[in-house]
């Protein structure tokens, strides 16, 4: 009996009992370092032109450092203008950093359903649903948390950071 593949975004080779004989360590070790990358993993991305597509293979049978894996995505690079992104369409979830030159926007789409447009030198958290790619933020209801009021402490960082978290 042949693998299975996990469904979400991370899509990990699942073993069956007796497969791989001798060679179960290694799958294992690539799950494990595909997990990293998703749990820790930051991917540079150079953009150029007005488009680029993330490196997402579907039912990996070999380990590859890929940047649709990884959690945070650094942008940077000079585009000729607005670029648009193609993510996975996975449910999967991505901090992103606009570092790019030229003071240019980034649309990400899953090439289809919503899409979303960072502006220029901003961050943000996204989501995508496998379609839909929105901003994770949008809905964060910032109030008072434990008596601390977010827009006028001194702690504030400190306290947006637990909304998230929350």
């Amino acid at each position: 009996m042949s693998s299975t593949w996990s469904g979400g975004g991370l899509n990990l080779r699942l073993l069956t009992t007796g497969e791989n004989d001798g060679t179960w360590g290694d799958q294992t070790n690539d799950n494990l370092k595909r997990l990293e990358n998703k749990i820790t993993g930051r991917a540079a991305v150079t953009l150029s032109g007005t488009t680029h597509t993330l490196t997402f293979t579907a039912n990996p049978t070999s380990y590859a450092d890929e940047d649709g894996r990884n959690f945070v995505l650094d942008f940077g690079g000079s585009p000729s203008g607005t670029n648009t992104v193609t993510i996975p369409a996975k449910e999967t979830t991505y901090v992103v950093l606009n570092n790019t030159a030229n003071n240019n926007s980034i649309v990400f789409t899953t090439g289809s359903g919503s899409t979303f447009t960072l502006p220029a030198a901003r961050d943000a958290i996204i989501y995508s649903d496998g379609t839909n790619v929105l901003n994770a933020l949008d809905n964060l209801q910032v109030g008072t948390i434990n008596g601390i009021d977010p827009s006028t402490s001194a702690t504030a960082g400190f306290a947006i950071a637990m909304a998230v978290a929350l």
